[in-house]
C-alpha cells in the first residue's frame, strides 16, 4: 500500500460483542468537557465519582491477553475498564488520559491520585490494558484493597504481536495529515498515540529488530510492577492458565463455561484502517467544500503521490 492502510471489509477473527460498559448518557455529559476555570485541568471538571469499590488491577502490557481478561472479568461479574472503553469516547477519554500521562512523565501539571482516578474510573471495579497499566504505583496506592493481576507472555511472541498490530498501523503514512481533519476520532487518537507509544514501548514502529528498545521496555515494566505490589496482592498470570488460578485469586467460583479467548489482532488493524479512511474521507469532503470537487480531487491526488 503506497500510503494509508489497505481497505478491507471483513475481519478474520471473532469480533467481541458491543461492550456493556459503554454509557452513552455519561459520555454525552462529558463530551464538551472544558478545563477547570481555576486549576485548568480537564479532570477537575469531570463529574464522575466512585460508585463501586475497585477490586482488581490488571497491569500487564498490551497484547498479553488484556482483551481476554477484560471479557473474563465480565463473566465473573466485574465491570472493568479497558482501552476499548476509552476509545468509545475518544475526544474526552483520550484527552483526560493524555493529561495524566503528561503530568506523570513530562511534569506538566499536578499528578493524578485517588481523587482523579475516582472521577474517571468511578463506575468500574477493574482495569486492564494501556493506559491504566502505566499508572501501576498510583493505582496500587490509591486502591489498597484491590488485587493485582500481572498478566504476561513470552517476549518473542509479544514482539511479533506488537509488530503486526501497533507497529503495523503506526507505519501507515498520512496519519498526521488526515487526523487534522477529524477532531472527533483520528485527531484524539493520533495525539494519544504519539504520547503513549514512546512512554510504553520506547518506539513507534520498531518491534522486530534484535535491538528494539521495546524488548527492554517490556522487561522493565514487569520488574517495576513487581517492585510496587506486595506479593500477597499479586498474581502472575498467563491467559493460557485458564479460570483456575484467576478465580482462586479473586475469590470466585470457576464458571461452567470455557475461558473466553479473544484474539483481536485482525480486528485491531481493521478498526484503525477504518478510522484512517474515515478521516481521509472527511479531509476530501471538507476540501471539496472549500475549493470545489474537481480541485479537491487534484489536491488529494497530489497529496497521495507526495506521501508515497
Amino acid at each position: 500500500m503506497p500510503n494509508g492502510p489497505a481497505a478491507t471489509g471483513h475481519v478474520g477473527t471473532r469480533q467481541p460483542q458491543m461492550l456493556d460498559t459503554f454509557d452513552a448518557r455519561k459520555v454525552k455529559e462529558t463530551y464538551h468537557l472544558e478545563p477547570h476555570p481555576e486549576t485548568r485541568r480537564l479532570i477537575d471538571s469531570h463529574p464522575g465519582t466512585r460508585t463501586k469499590p475497585m477490586r482488581v488491577l490488571c497491569l500487564g502490557m498490551s497484547r498479553t491477553g488484556t482483551m481476554t481478561l477484560f471479557h473474563a472479568l465480565q463473566k465473573l461479574g466485574h465491570h472493568p475498564y479497558h482501552m476499548t472503553v476509552a476509545i468509545m469516547s475518544p475526544r474526552t477519554s483520550l484527552a483526560l488520559w493524555g493529561e495524566a500521562l503528561r503530568a506523570k512523565y513530562h511534569g506538566e501539571g499536578a499528578p493524578w491520585g485517588r481523587a482523579e482516578f475516582d472521577r474517571l474510573l468511578g463506575d468500574y471495579d477493574g482495569v486492564s490494558d494501556v493506559p491504566c497499566n502505566l499508572f501501576a504505583e498510583e493505582l496500587v496506592a490509591a486502591y489498597p484493597d484491590a488485587k493485582v493481576v500481572l498478566q504476561t507472555r513470552d517476549v518473542e511472541p509479544w514482539l511479533r504481536s506488537m509488530d503486526s498490530t501497533a507497529g503495523t498501523i503506526n507505519r501507515w503514512r498520512g496519519w498526521e495529515a488526515v487526523a487534522a481533519w477529524d477532531p472527533s476520532l483520528a485527531g484524539p487518537f493520533v495525539r494519544f498515540r504519539d504520547l503513549v507509544c514512546p512512554i510504553t514501548f520506547r518506539t513507534m514502529t520498531d518491534f522486530s529488530s534484535p535491538q528494539t528498545p521495546a524488548r527492554q521496555a517490556f522487561a522493565d515494566h514487569y520488574a517495576h510492577v513487581r517492585s510496587v505490589v506486595p506479593p500477597e496482592r499479586l498474581l502472575e498470570y498467563k491467559v493460557q492458565d485458564g479460570w483456575g488460578p484467576l478465580c482462586a485469586f479473586l475469590g470466585h467460583e470457576v464458571p461452567d463455561e470455557p475461558m473466553p479467548h479473544v484474539n483481536d489482532a485482525q480486528q485491531f488493524v481493521f478498526a484503525h484502517a477504518l478510522m484512517w479512511w474515515l478521516a481521509f474521507g472527511k479531509m476530501v469532503g471538507k476540501v471539496s467544500l472549500m475549493v470545489g470537487v474537481p480541485a479537491a480531487g487534484i489536491v488529494a491526488a497530489v497529496w497521495w503521490r507526495r506521501t508515497k
